[in-house]
């Protein structure tokens, strides 16, 4: 029997939830309201060659107060989701619309029962000969807090909760380079609203990425000297400058950005950085950092 993983999101959890409310157009119950989940992720950075990542949820279950917990339909059971595939701002329904008393959740909980990343096999030339699967585990001790958070179903009121899989910052590579192993140990941050997260836009000039043709953007949180996420960023090859954008950031926080303009190992070395003030970082607004134009590496200084 495959034993179940939970992740227990109480004050803070190890995945990136956002929750908004609006009004029901439906005219449910007066003491009820609907809450449901979807799942997405930001452009993240993994070990080369992962084509996919594979999440399998078996059970999602809200706990009120005095009533204990509650499960909710997945749906289907298990549910497989590629995480890969829904990022930058894309999500994927999890839990549809399920009604709810009224009232105050103060937990949710996430059952997974297995994680897989997906790796292509290339040949001595580059071309690609074949995939791999490996297994990621799921430790049981996953759970951390970083913020208070509360789930207020009101009355005739809808709620969805987009569920934030930080890949960059939830794989965890151990063991030798030969063989390697993985865990999945997810992080997430909460919000209000999704659609009123913030975003940070960049754009790097092609002659200053490094041979690699891939950059790593660390992004710091000047609230407590973390890392809060970091995104990979491969060189365009039609154009003369590559974009990039950092996706579901804390609005009104401040934020170091780290640049490493040529990843060819998983030590960051800063080639620039630029720091991003709280009055620039409001609800749903997009910054640009450089003042708009391409970030250049000379006589390392980035401009």
């Amino acid at each position: 029997m495959k034993s179940l993983k939970f992740f227990s999101l109480f004050c803070l959890v190890p995945l990136l939830m956002f929750i908004v409310a609006c009004e029901d157009g439906g005219g449910g119950s007066s003491d009820s309201g609907t809450v449901s989940m979807s799942v997405t992720d930001a452009k993240p950075l993994l070990p080369e060659n992962v084509t996919n990542l594979f999440v399998e949820f078996s059970e999602v279950r809200v706990h009120k107060p005095g009533e204990g917990w509650i499960a909710l339909d997945l749906v289907e059971s298990p549910y497989t989701i590629d995480l890969l595939q829904f990022r930058n701002g894309n999500t994927t329904e999890l839990v549809p619309p399920a009604k709810l008393g009224s009232g105050k959740y103060t937990q949710v909980r996430i059952g997974v029962d297995s994680a897989t990343m997906r790796f292509e096999i290339k040949d001595g030339a580059g071309n690609v000969i074949g995939t791999e699967d490996r297994t990621v585990e799921i430790p049981s001790e996953n759970l951390k807090t970083d913020k208070n958070f509360t789930i207020d179903v009101g009355s005739d009121s809808a709620m969805d909760i987009v569920i934030h899989f930080d890949l960059s910052m939830s794989v965890v590579v151990s063991g030798n380079a030969s063989n390697p192993t993985y865990k999945l140990k997810p992080v997430m941050h909460l919000f209000e609203d999704p659609l009123q997260a913030a975003t940070i836009h960049g754009s790097i000039d092609n002659s200053s990425f490094g041979d690699s043709g891939k950059a790593t953007i660390v992004l710091i949180a000047q609230s407590d000297g973390q890392e809060f996420t970091r995104v990979e960023v491969s060189k365009s090859t039609d154009a003369e400058s590559t974009d990039f954008d950092i996706y579901w950031v804390v609005p009104n926080e401040s934020y170091t950005v780290q640049i490493d303009l040529n990843q060819d190992d998983e030590t960051i070395d800063i080639d620039c950085e630029e720091f991003v003030e709280n009055i620039n970082l409001e609800a749903g607004e997009i910054f640009e950092l450089n003042e708009g134009q391409p970030i250049k590496k000379s006589d390392g200084i980035c401009n």
